[in-house]
């Protein structure tokens, strides 16, 4: 598997937002407010349908701020998903901390392969573990320097992170695209 490149995450993540600022802001906050209101419970979908988006664009469509909803169609798989890979790195960080932040990269990635077509959500974890192990200190510092990126904007009241956030989830699909080889940890996993 590729270890992800740092550089080239972030500068997808600035590129992104820059090419499509408002859709990316505001898909940053739909997934946020809809996510809080459900206490967390429809991040997953959100999270996969937002990815969704970011594949759109960087296959060179056009998304729209309401693509964000298409995380529904695979709702069962996006939930569980998201919902038990923050569970492994939430227990994580409750081992001493050092846990969770070397699995940290685990939410996004399941995320992304659900995203991009696995319908098994807990098929989707472990493809993403298997990601993760196979570059576990590469996939460790690009998950962090991201996550730092995303924290920056809280700095400024949490306004900034308006502009924060969006480079931080675009930054992670790259992430998650590099760790599986766009995917194709499948092959390894279910071949």
């Amino acid at each position: 598997m590729a270890a992800p490149d740092i550089g080239k995450c972030i500068s997808a993540g600035i590129s992104g937002l820059k090419k499509n600022p408002v859709t990316h802001i505001a898909t940053t906050l739909l997934v946020g407010i809809v996510g809080g209101v459900s206490a967390g419970l429809l991040t997953g979908p959100m999270v996969v349908g937002y990815m969704r988006m970011i594949k759109l664009e960087d296959e060179g469509g056009k998304p729209e701020i309401a693509d964000v909803f298409k995380g529904f169609d695979d709702f069962v798989p996006a939930l569980l998903a998201v919902l038990l890979s923050s569970i492994v790195v939430s227990i994580g960080f409750m081992l001493c901390f050092i846990p969770g932040l070397l699995v940290m990269a685990l939410v996004p990635t399941a995320a992304y392969l659900v995203a991009t077509g696995e319908k098994d959500g807990i098929n989707a974890i472990r493809r993403a573990f298997d990601a993760l192990k196979a570059n576990l200190m590469g996939a460790f510092f690009c998950a962090l320097v991201l996550g730092i990126i995303g924290s920056v904007g809280a700095i400024l009241c949490g306004v900034g992170m308006l502009l924060t956030l969006p480079i931080t989830f675009i930054g992670m699909y790259h992430m998650a695209k590099q760790l599986t080889d766009n995917g194709a940890v499948a092959a390894i996993t279910n071949g």
